[in-house]
C-alpha cells in the first residue's frame, strides 16, 4: 500500500498540472492568496500572484495569511469564495530537503520500514545542517516520526512542491495508512488506503468540490485501486503541521 500512495501523490501533481495548462484562468483549482492589510471595515487588500486587489470579506482573515479560493469572474468583477486557510507546512520557502519521484520511491520500497529509513537519513542530514532553517527544518520532520506521522517533503518541478504525511493505523485486526497531501495549486486531500481481500480501497476526502470531480475524471489514473470514494472536506487538516516556532528560525 506504501508503493500506490506514492503512485497517487504522483496522480494529484499531473492533475493539477493538467488542469493548469488548460486555461489561463482557471476556475477548477482553488486559487493561493495572501492578505496583505485590512482596510475600513470588513475590505481586504490581498496578493494573488502578482496582483494585488481589494475585496469584501465576511470570514476575519490573518494579516499575513496564505489562503486558498475559488475565483469567479462576474459581470466583468472578480470575486472570491471558499477561502481555506493554508497549513504552515506550505509556509515555508527554501525547503532545504525535497524528494523527487525516484528519491520518493527509495523511501516507499515494499518490504521495508519508511519510518526508520527516513529516521537515519534525518540524524546523519541533521549533523550535516549548514543554517538554523534547515536544522530547524529537518528536526520537525523528525518530530513528526515522534508522532509516528511520516513527512516526505516532495518535488516535481519548478514551483510545483508538496508534502505527503502518512501514518500505520489497525482496526478490526485489519492494517490500514492514514494519509495526508498538499499541493500548492490542488490543495489538501487526506484519507485512507485499505488493503482487503479483494484488492486496495481509497478513501480520500478533498477541499472542494470541484477538485473532487476532477479526480473523479480522472479515475483512471487509478488502476492500481480496486475501490474509490471521493468526498468533500473543508476541515482537512495535515498529521503532524510545523509551526512557527521553529519557522522563525529562519534567517
Amino acid at each position: 500500500m506504501i508503493k500506490q500512495l506514492g503512485q497517487l501523490a504522483q496522480i494529484q501533481n499531473n492533475l493539477q498540472n493538467s488542469a493548469t495548462q488548460a486555461t489561463q484562468f482557471n476556475a477548477t483549482l482553488p486559487m493561493r492568496l495572501e492578505v496583505m492589510e485590512k482596510m475600513q471595515g470588513i475590505r481586504y487588500m490581498l496578493k494573488i500572484g502578482n496582483i494585488t486587489m481589494e475585496t469584501k470579506s465576511l470570514k476575519e482573515l490573518e494579516i499575513g495569511g496564505k489562503y486558498w479560493a475559488m475565483m469567479a469572474k462576474s459581470n466583468g468583477s472578480i470575486t472570491l469564495s471558499n477561502l481555506i486557510k493554508q497549513p504552515d507546512l506550505l509556509k515555508t520557502q527554501n525547503i532545504p530537503l525535497r524528494l523527487n519521484p525516484e528519491a520518493m520511491a527509495q523511501f516507499l520500497k515494499e518490504g521495508e520500514n519508511p519510518f526508520e529509513t527516513m529516521k537515519g537519513f534525518l540524524m546523519d542530514r541533521l549533523a550535516q545542517a549548514e543554517s538554523k532553517w534547515e536544522f530547524a527544518f529537518l528536526s520537525h520532520m523528525l518530530m513528526s516520526l515522534r508522532q509516528k506521522v511520516l513527512t516526505l517533503p516532495l518535488h516535481y518541478d519548478e514551483k510545483k512542491d508538496g508534502f505527503l504525511q502518512l501514518r500505520k493505523k489497525r482496526a478490526n485486526n485489519h492494517d490500514y495508512l492514514e494519509f495526508y497531501s498538499v499541493f500548492a495549486n490542488l490543495g489538501a486531500t487526506w484519507g485512507y488506503l485499505y488493503k482487503l481481500n479483494n484488492g486496495i480501497k481509497l478513501d480520500i476526502s478533498v477541499m472542494y468540490e470541484s477538485i473532487a470531480k476532477l479526480l473523479k475524471n480522472n479515475l483512471n489514473e487509478l488502476e492500481f485501486i480496486n475501490q474509490v470514494n471521493i468526498h468533500t472536506n473543508s476541515e482537512i487538516k495535515p498529521l503532524y503541521d510545523f509551526n512557527d516556532f521553529l519557522l522563525d528560525l529562519e534567517g
